[in-house]
């Protein structure tokens, strides 16, 4: 079966552990731009509502992000589908950030070039710049988007490594993992099952022979 999250290797030749490590690495130091980003009202820089949001969260999810670099290391098979979650829902806001601050500046860019040309400016070719720019913004969404099924595809490969399932959990964390795993279920066990039938069948075969 077709599936669109990496198995083995991260951009085609890294093992999963390692693309998954660099991803937690590259959110940390995402997530850490939040606090230079606050620091900015100490030099008198403007930043929007959005601005802050933006970097509120950031630091809110930095501390988050730096177990989850411990979890990636030590092969956590749980608290990495959690942070699978969470850096899902995080690339989505980042999405949707990104589209909205995007627009912004073509906006006030578009502005800018018209007083230009009102004041007797030369006629500037935009359309080569604003390329250039969208093409960055395309490539690094869909690195996102990409990061976020590696994430996925290890977290599912520790889950089945450990033969985690909704209903065999213990302990404090049995809650958590009923809801993990519950959504998107195949997803979690499909490949497991798989392939305990497959050393079922194995035995079967050896015991006949």
């Amino acid at each position: 079966m077709i599936s669109i999250t990496p198995r083995k290797y991260f951009m085609g030749f890294l093992p999963l552990a390692a693309g998954a490590e660099l991803i937690a690495v590259f959110g940390i130091v995402n997530k850490a731009s939040g606090l230079y980003g606050l620091l900015s009202i100490f030099t008198g820089h403007p930043i929007s509502g959005e601005q802050w949001a933006l970097n509120i969260i950031s630091i809110i999810l930095l501390p988050f992000f730096l177990y989850a670099l411990h979890c990636v290391r030590r092969q956590m098979a749980l608290p990495v589908a959690a942070f699978a979650y969470v850096y899902f829902l995080d690339m989505l806001a980042n999405i949707a950030f990104t589209i909205y601050f995007s627009v912004t500046w073509f906006r006030a860019f578009d502005a800018e070039v018209d007083k230009t040309v009102a004041k007797g400016g030369a006629q500037l070719d935009t359309a080569s710049e604003r390329g250039v720019s969208i093409s960055i913004i395309t490539i690094a969404l869909l690195f996102k988007v990409y990061a976020s099924l590696v994430l996925f595809g290890f977290a599912r490969m520790l889950v089945q490594k450990e033969g985690l399932r909704p209903d065999n959990g213990q302990g404090k964390a049995a809650k958590l993992q009923f809801i993990l795993l519950s959504i998107a279920r195949p997803f979690w066990t499909r490949d497991s099952r798989r392939a305990g039938k497959g050393r079922m069948m194995s035995a079967l075969e050896e015991g006949l022979y």
